[in-house]
């Protein structure tokens, strides 16, 4: 027996793109309001817009996925909820069918006034896991849209789960994991968590170790195309497949969705003249390394001419689409009315003597409408035809006429007008009827109806302030403890936890027994930004209790109920990416002891979150699958990219340097994932007063030395100035 088809799911960036998606077949469309949607140089749609292209989807029959999907601040929740009661409240056909969301205080304040409401996770919440997938569900998420970097066995151990699983399909790879990148904010103020990415991986840089096999752009990743694993895409059980390209004209999205419409339809693979048409249309190379488990080096993608970038349709596609859209919307049209309508059985009866009259029975109720006396015909009299014509006259009701009996004496007459009054009538009869049975008729507006229109103002939870903020450290290597005993103990002793990789867990804990401190800080291991499946993940945690270790640092909800679980204290990353007072509210509902601030926040948010923000160190910008030092490092022993199943001994270690000679560290973890840090670091010195209330302060030791890292922290200590970037105030 067939799998069922996962519907095809497009892209509509704009109201052309929206129809050549319909045209093409899509099953569901994606398209944003002009406000908090991670696509913000779409054109997407504004006001009465949104609403007209919801209505459009629905006429031709697809599902409309709304995209609020970026970090919200508090300033903006008001104006964020009130674009959500714009496409969840209406009762008529411009309510969407799902929103896809990023920001978790988001999702809370959505439930808070429609618990109803359908919500897809967005691949940028960073999560893959079934941890995850039942954290996510308990939390009232109806489907995931899984991370890119997935292989096929990974993705077909999430479905038949709590939530609907989507995966991309065909589209631009971003070289970081969704949620994950920071480096178009640190070096041009562009968040891509706020839809505003400026792609600075899309630009050349140069590795050392040097890695020829890289190319000039070593970060910039060829398209996903997964056309020619058709069969195993519908076999992994998914129930979505997304089509990345809000940003891509219409020409484009209908070629791309018209030949996907066509492989799943007929379950095949693409064949050679399919894939050239879906690289004319616009490719940096196509791959589908992550999907096959291969992360070979023809992952790497190449530069696109900027006539492929602005390939806009040919006048016979604009005819094309014009014309395949209407046919859909008739279709849907038809086919609506066969499914919603009542079929209805007449018995007409017309006697010398006595009242006409006219009896509906549509199955749920039956009803008998009185009419006038017949008169006796002078001329041409009422025959069978006539009283048929009127009597099946029902356009703009609910009902289609099944079975017409009559019984007409020869002889008489009665005007037209009286039969169409009559039938009107006993319509109107049989809708009341209907009505009464509750059916047939819109539920009216309930209380909650009514208060879910108009959404009580979003107060920002309250936090309480800690009356002192310890210093915390975070350790991109924790070989970093194996240095000199003697700066290494001035080092940690201005420190009350250290924070290392769960893979160092145990390497960590013997160093600083080593050191034999008076007061040593204590170790928190933090997990893989990865998922993990529940086996990896308790034997992860199994082996850190085993270290010694009694306190984690989680990403996802999922990895914070797998630590609380096993009676860890759990403590929330900044790459959960709280960014306002509800998704901090969650995370400690959720059981954190400490929420990190993301580093896109300023200093009163930290203040009024009691969060925990990075004060010093170089942040991590990227976390890459795809491997960009193995070419150039021999004593890798990855297979070039994520392996959760392989440790390495040693973290691998190089730089990434721009086309204006900044050096971005790169060091390569136990897992085989690349973790790309900013090129200067945080310093704020001379400014800790400004975060008084946070519940610690967190300092990040990458590629300093040991000397290095013992001078930093005696410079805060007299709250000196330094080189780097500031938190905003």
């Amino acid at each position: 027996m067939n799998e069922k088809l996962p519907e095809l799911l497009a892209p509509a960036g704009s109201d052309e793109s929206l129809r050549a998606a319909l045209a093409a077949g899509a099953d569901a469309v994606y398209f944003g309001s002009s406000l908090f949607s991670n696509r913000m140089r779409a054109k997407n749609f504004a006001g009465d817009a949104l609403s007209d292209a919801i209505r459009l989807t629905h006429a031709a029959g697809a599902r409309a996925h709304i995209t609020v999907n970026t970090r919200i601040r508090d300033r903006e929740m008001d104006e964020a909820l009130r674009l959500c009661d714009r496409i969840l409240s209406p009762a008529d056909d411009s309510c969407a069918d799902a929103i896809i969301i990023a920001d978790m205080g988001l999702a809370e304040e959505i439930f808070k006034r429609w618990p109803d409401a359908v919500l897809h996770a967005s691949t940028q919440t960073s999560m893959g896991s079934p941890a995850d997938c039942r954290s996510l569900a308990n939390l009232g998420f109806r489907r995931l849209v899984l991370p890119r970097e997935l292989s096929r066995e990974e993705i077909a151990a999430l479905t038949g789960g709590p939530l609907e699983i989507e995966i991309f399909l065909h589209g631009a790879h971003c070289v970081s994991c969704s949620g994950q990148c920071l480096m178009s904010w640190f070096c041009g103020g562009r968040s891509g968590n706020r839809g505003e990415c400026a792609q600075p991986c899309r630009l050349p840089y140069t590795v050392d170790p040097e890695a020829k096999k890289n190319g000039p752009t070593p970060l910039s990743l060829a398209d996903m195309c997964l056309a020619g694993d058709i069969p195993a895409v519908i076999g992994t059980g998914v129930c979505s497949l997304k089509i990345e390209g809000r940003l891509k004209p219409a020409g484009y999205v209908y070629g791309v969705t018209s030949i996907y419409r066509r492989l799943l339809d007929e379950r095949r693979a693409a064949d050679p003249k399919e894939t050239k048409k879906l690289a004319d249309l616009f490719n940096r190379g196509f791959t589908d390394g992550y999907f096959a488990g291969k992360y070979n080096d023809s992952m790497i993608g190449q530069r696109v001419s900027e006539t492929a970038k602005d390939y806009e349709p040919s006048r016979a596609v604009t005819q094309k689409v014009r014309l395949a859209l209407n046919q859909r919307l008739w279709t849907e049209e038809r086919e609506r009315a066969d499914r919603t309508s009542r079929k209805l059985r007449m018995e007409f009866v017309c006697r010398r003597g006595m009242p006409s009259s006219l009896t509906l029975d549509c199955g749920e109720a039956r009803v008998t409408e009185t009419g006038d006396f017949p008169d006796e015909a002078s001329g041409k009299p009422l025959d069978q035809d006539a009283v048929t014509k009127s009597l099946s006259k029902l356009g703009g009701t609910e009902f289609t006429l099944d079975a017409l009996e009559i019984a007409l004496d020869d002889g008489l007459w009665m005007p037209v007008s009286r039969l169409n009054d009559l039938r009107r009538r006993a319509v109107e009869q049989l809708e009341k009827a209907l009505s009464k049975d509750g059916r047939g008729e819109a539920e009216p507006a309930s209380e909650i109806r009514q208060a879910v229109r108009k959404p009580a103002p979003y107060t920002a939870p309250k936090f309480p302030k800690a009356d002192h903020a310890p210093w915390v450290l975070n350790l991109a290597d924790a070989a970093a403890l194996e240095g000199d005993p003697e700066i290494l103990g001035e080092i940690l002793a201005s420190f009350a936890r250290v924070t290392v990789s769960a893979w160092d867990a145990r390497r960590a804990k013997d160093a600083l027994d080593r050191l034999n401190l008076e007061n040593p800080p204590e170790i928190t291991a933090s997990l893989p930004v990865f998922p993990l499946p529940d086996e990896r993940m308790g034997a992860l945690l199994d082996a850190v209790r085993e270290a010694g270790c009694r306190r984690i640092e989680c990403h996802t909800p999922g990895q914070i109920r797998a630590a609380l679980d096993r009676g860890f204290t759990a403590d929330a990353s900044f790459r959960a990416n709280v960014t306002n007072a509800a998704a901090a509210a969650l995370y400690r509902r959720l059981g954190c002891a400490a929420v990190a601030a993301s580093p896109e926040v300023p200093c009163a948010a930290v203040r009024a979150m009691a969060l925990v923000p990075i004060v010093y160190g170089k942040i991590p910008v990227m976390t890459l699958a795809k491997c960009v030092l193995r070419a150039g490092n021999r004593a890798c022993v990855g297979r070039g990219g994520r392996d959760p199943e392989r440790h390495k001994p040693d973290a691998c270690h190089g730089t990434l340097t721009d086309r204006v000679g900044a050096s971005f560290p790169v060091i390569g973890e136990a897992d085989c994932v690349n973790v790309v840090y900013n090129a200067v670091p945080v310093w704020m010195g001379d400014r800790l007063n400004n975060l008084r209330g946070a519940e610690a302060l967190e300092f990040r030791w990458t590629d300093e030395g040991a000397e290095e890292m013992r001078g930093v922290i005696r410079r805060y200590q007299r709250g000196e100035t330094g080189e780097g970037r500031r938190i905003q105030n």
